[in-house]
C-alpha cells in the first residue's frame, strides 16, 4: 500500500513538474522563440517585425501592468531624453489576457489607454500561447530584454527593484553598444 502511494505521489510531481510554463521558458543565453501577435489596429506583429538592436519585451495583464510602472516611467524618460539613443532601442508590450476574466472587448480598451501611456506597441496574446512558448508568468509583469541577435539577455517577473532597475538600463546601454 505504502508502494503504490509513493508511486502516484511520483507521478503527480513528474506532471506537475513536466507540464509547468517554468520548464518550457527559454532561459538567458538562448534565442528567442518567433510569434505572430495581432496588435490593435489588426497589423500581424513577427520577432523580426522589430529591427533595433534592443528589445525590450513587457508580458502583462489588467492587474500586474502596474507592477512596474515607475521603471515604464523610468524608462520612457530614458527613451524620451536620448540618454540611451532612441535608433538602438524599442520596447514591445504583450497583453495577457488569461490573467482577468475580463470580456476581451474590456481588455482592448485598457490595452489602448496603455499604449497610450507608453507610446509602444501592445501585441494581444488571446490564447496563452505566447505565455507557454516563453515562459511567462500569469498574474506578474514580465520583463525580458533580447540582444540584436535575439538572445534573451535578460528576464524578470514580478516587482523589481530599483537597484535592478538600474541594473537594467545599464544593460541596455551596454547592448546599443555592441
Amino acid at each position: 500500500m505504502l508502494h503504490r502511494a509513493a508511486v502516484l505521489a511520483m507521478a503527480v510531481m513528474i506532471s506537475v513538474v513536466g507540464f509547468s510554463t517554468e520548464s518550457q521558458a527559454f532561459k538567458v543565453g538562448q534565442k528567442a522563440k518567433p510569434f505572430r501577435l495581432k496588435h490593435s489596429n489588426g497589423k500581424w506583429y513577427t520577432l523580426k517585425s522589430f529591427k533595433k538592436k534592443v528589445l525590450l519585451v513587457w508580458y502583462e495583464g489588467a492587474k500586474s501592468k502596474e507592477q512596474n510602472r515607475w521603471l515604464k516611467n523610468k524608462l520612457l524618460k530614458v527613451y524620451d531624453t536620448n540618454k540611451i539613443p532612441q535608433k538602438f532601442w524599442e520596447s514591445v508590450g504583450i497583453a495577457n489576457f488569461q490573467e482577468t476574466a475580463w470580456p476581451n472587448a474590456i481588455i482592448r480598451v485598457v490595452i489602448r489607454k496603455e499604449q497610450k501611456k507608453t507610446r509602444s506597441p501592445i501585441l494581444w496574446d488571446n490564447d496563452g500561447r505566447m505565455m507557454k512558448n516563453w515562459g511567462f508568468r500569469n498574474g506578474r509583469s514580465n520583463i525580458y530584454v533580447l540582444d540584436k541577435n535575439r538572445r534573451l539577455r535578460w528576464k524578470t517577473s514580478g516587482p523589481i527593484s530599483r537597484k535592478m532597475g538600474r541594473r537594467l538600463v545599464r544593460l541596455i546601454r551596454r547592448l546599443t553598444k555592441e
